[in-house]
């Protein structure tokens, strides 16, 4: 029988089989009859590929182009390559404002960001990505759509004074809203006010929606759940409340209140707050006095209300003793890990959390007496102030200090299942075959050459920007960065992305939004018609790129720093390996 004249289901098995996407498209060339059986039901074929290769990342059904986007991706990443812009609204690029602080030296302003994006048809190019970031007392929005990129600004009077800071952002899903005109995001201000904003699309812009109305509560930390009938969670120091994440009074009252005071001995404050899952609420505590490690709570969320005692108590590996060096120790971030539920029974069982003493340990609720595994950073001891989870693969982690972005690898050594170096292994003729995945280590070890693997690992960015100081608030950054200007040296605020399969990070530093697009030169030489699939946007809706990214890997120094890059007429950097 030919193959032409194969079932059905014998092509698609064989396709199944196929080790790279590339094997794939080159198979479904051989003629007309397997490339109509491989591309039909919108090329379902690689549904295999991409769920063998990137279990962990939840993608929508688009599979060959997502196929596309996660190899691209994961070969950027092999390759320590990147290209990072600096996020300017055009009309702060235009017009930027000369509001200081308090008649005195500018005081910057930390990011607050919050990001996702969605697929409206068959095609990846079909997105619909929302941005919102709070500077200083603004919201600022940008919505990227197929053929459109547009930018909305929320304004308060005295939006430069500190007092009205925007401290946190949630933006509302879309099965999250009951409006589905429009975006919704609720923000948490310095001034403990916590709002939820509208977008109208009736170009009315972002107008003052609900307030939450905490009583007296002094809000130091919230979060909204990911149901589709969100919950809002507002800690202070004796209580939190719950809020309908839908309310749409004018001022909203707490569904239920629970007093969690009376756990704690020394003051304290609740530094951060995050839903595991529907069912539990996970609150960092920080004490302000003594020299204790403070826990991690986790409190039960039913029908009737909030445990006000806490299910499980979390501490660090030291427990709850005095901290080494008489310095008190807290958790800064917590972010769920197992969305995808293949590390446990259920979402929300294991999580990240950012400590101030430089640690990352990662926290599983049915062994709660200690953390699972900690990650040290051997260059940089700063604390962790952000975490990004990019499925089980890695997470990104943002320190205290020296504008450094940590990367971690979550895969146990020899685990990982795809390599772009697969795609360039030619068929070699062997006397004694052993299983595939042995032939598999053997060429990706004859391409690699000998590596350190604790260096191929883990990468540290530095995002080492040179700022004016003092810059007022949402002043750009200067077209040509000056070498006389001193480096930016201070924290990585906060970290998001899209979704878990976009190649695209957002960092916030002080008074500025970074966008990292994970992607390699190979990418960028293809144009950019080719990268708007990506959602790699070079050079237009108001963005300037800067070119001021420094790296290490493993301590040590691998790449240079680049200037004057020129590719279609835009400036880059590209850190590559």
């Amino acid at each position: 029988m030919l193959l032409d004249q194969l079932p059905t289901e014998i092509i698609h098995h064989i396709a199944s089989q196929l080790l790279t996407a590339s094997s794939i498209v080159n198979f479904s060339l051989t003629n007309r009859n397997i490339h109509a059986q491989i591309s039909g039901d919108d090329y379902a074929t690689f549904r295999s590929f991409v769920q063998r290769n990137f279990p962990t990342i939840r993608t929508p059904p688009i599979w060959k182009e997502a196929a596309c986007i996660l190899t691209t991706r994961s070969r950027a990443w092999d390759q320590r390559a990147f290209v990072a812009k600096a996020l300017i609204p055009p009309t702060d690029r235009l017009n930027p404002l000369y509001y200081g602080r308090a008649n005195g030296p500018s005081i910057g302003y930390a990011p607050a960001i919050d990001s996702y994006e969605t697929w409206d048809g068959s095609r990846w190019a079909q997105r619909h990505e929302v941005l919102v970031w709070g500077a200083a007392g603004r919201l600022m929005m940008r919505i990227k759509e197929q053929h459109a990129t547009t930018w909305h600004t929320h304004r308060i009077g005295d939006d430069h004074l500190p007092q009205n800071d925007i401290l946190d952002v949630r933006l509302l899903r879309p099965n999250q809203r009951k409006a589905r005109t429009g975006e919704e995001v609720i923000i948490r201000r310095a001034n403990k006010q916590i709002t939820k904003l509208e977008l109208d699309h009736d170009h009315h812009g972002i107008q003052a929606g609900t307030l939450f109305d905490t009583k007296s509560l002094v809000a130091e930390s919230m979060d909204v759940s990911h149901t589709s009938k969100p919950l809002l969670a507002v800690c202070g120091p004796e209580c939190i409340h719950v809020f309908d994440g839908n309310a749409h009074e004018q001022i909203a009252q707490p569904i239920f209140t629970s007093n969690t005071g009376q756990d704690f001995v020394y003051k304290h404050r609740k530094r951060c707050t995050t839903f595991l899952d529907s069912e539990r609420l996970a609150v960092g505590i920080q004490y302000l006095e003594g020299h204790r490690v403070a826990p991690i709570n986790v409190y039960r969320i039913t029908p009737y209300g909030l445990s006000s005692s806490p299910e499980h108590c979390l501490a660090s590996s030291s427990g709850h003793i005095l901290a080494p060096g008489g310095i008190r120790t807290n958790t800064n971030t917590i972010v769920p890990l197992d969305d995808v539920s293949s590390l446990s029974g259920r979402a929300g069982d294991v999580f990240l959390s950012g400590w101030s003493d430089g640690i990352v340990r990662l926290y599983d609720i049915r062994a709660p007496t200690h953390p699972s595994i900690e990650f040290l950073d051997g260059v940089d001891d700063g604390q962790i102030l952000s975490l990004l989870p990019i499925g089980h693969e890695r997470f990104l982690a943002g320190s205290f200090q020296n504008a450094c972005l940590k990367t971690f690898d979550l895969r146990m050594p020899g685990a990982k299942v795809y390599s772009y170096l697969d795609a360039g292994s030619s068929p070699s003729i062997v006397s004694n075959p052993g299983p595939i995945t042995s032939s598999r280590e053997a060429s990706r070890s004859q391409k690699q050459g000998p590596v350190d693997e604790a260096v191929s690992r883990q990468l540290n960015i530095f995002l080492a920007i040179r700022v004016q100081c003092p810059m007022r608030l949402w002043q750009p950054l200067p077209d040509q960065q000056l070498s006389s200007l001193p480096r930016y040296r201070g924290p990585v605020y906060c970290l998001s992305a899209p979704s878990p399969a976009s190649p695209t990070v957002y960092a916030g530093v002080e008074n500025h939004v970074i966008q990292l697009d994970f992607i390699s030169t190979d990418d960028i030489r293809k144009g950019r018609q080719d990268l708007s699939a990506f959602g790699v946007d070079l050079g237009k809706g108001g963005e300037l790129e800067e070119n001021w990214i420094r790296r290490r890997v493993g301590g040590r120094r691998v790449g240079r720093e680049m200037e004057n890059g020129d590719v279609e007429s835009q400036k880059h950097f590209m850190a590559q390996k």
